[in-house]
């Protein structure tokens, strides 16, 4: 009987110390907490036109805002008027840093049927803010009238920080969260992807007009400063 009484003490208290270090974690300044609310301020005059781009709004599956529990998400498919290619877009920005790592391409792409098939660095300049990051290429199967198909998609990925610091994947991501305060300061994430077919320069410059719409938006999300 002693014995049960003492674990029962013992997980009490190990729950205790537990809801201590998360409340600890998760502490926001009147001044983080002013910066998120200027996140989602930015985030709300985003316009759905970008030069050429003309943007609509794609649902977010249940799932994933579930895993993000964003601050801010901007989902949409751009059409480009002048040469009909489309691209999607997701901008994102998570209060707590560590939700990112549940969704980044590797693993909801992943998620969704699509094989992963090439990966490589990528850096893309945005009016003076570099854009480190990573280009993944996914396919996935798909049944045709008469034989079985494959689709290929490309997806331009980033991840940011605040401090300044744009990074180039999960595994970065990850290591700048460790240290007091670095779950509940957030984490940003970029993806822009297109259909394989869209030639490399014409996505570039893709990526640049449209992550450029949203360019003090990302800042924001950079600075980790309130306005």
């Amino acid at each position: 009987m002693k014995s049960a009484n003492l674990y029962r003490i013992l997980g009490v208290l190990i729950l205790a110390v537990v809801s201590i270090q998360r409340a600890v974690a998760m502490h926001r300044p009147a001044s983080m907490v002013r910066n998120h609310e200027h996140i989602r301020a930015l985030a709300d005059a985003i316009p759905h036109r970008i030069g050429p781009w003309i943007g609509e709004d794609v649902a977010v599956p249940v799932q994933a805002l579930t895993v993000l529990r964003p601050n801010v998400i901007l989902s949409r498919r751009y059409t480009n008027l002048g040469n009909g290619h489309t691209a999607g877009f997701i901008l994102v920005h998570c209060s707590d840093a560590h939700a990112m790592a549940g969704h980044f391409p590797l693993r909801c792409y992943a998620a969704r049927g699509w094989d992963i098939q090439s990966s490589k660095a990528r850096d893309w300049m945005l009016d003076g803010l570099p854009l480190t990051g990573m280009e993944y290429t996914f396919s996935m199967k798909t049944e045709g009238f008469s034989t079985r198909e494959f689709q290929s998609i490309i997806v331009a990925n980033c991840l940011f920080r605040p401090g300044g610091t744009v990074l180039r994947d999960m595994d970065a991501m990850v290591k700048s969260v460790i240290g007091a305060g670095g779950q509940a300061s957030g984490a940003g994430q970029l993806q822009i992807y297109f259909d394989a077919g869209v030639p490399q320069e014409e996505r570039d410059a893709a990526i640049v007009e449209l992550a450029g719409g949203t360019k003090e938006l990302i800042e924001a999300i950079l600075s980790g400063a309130s306005k």
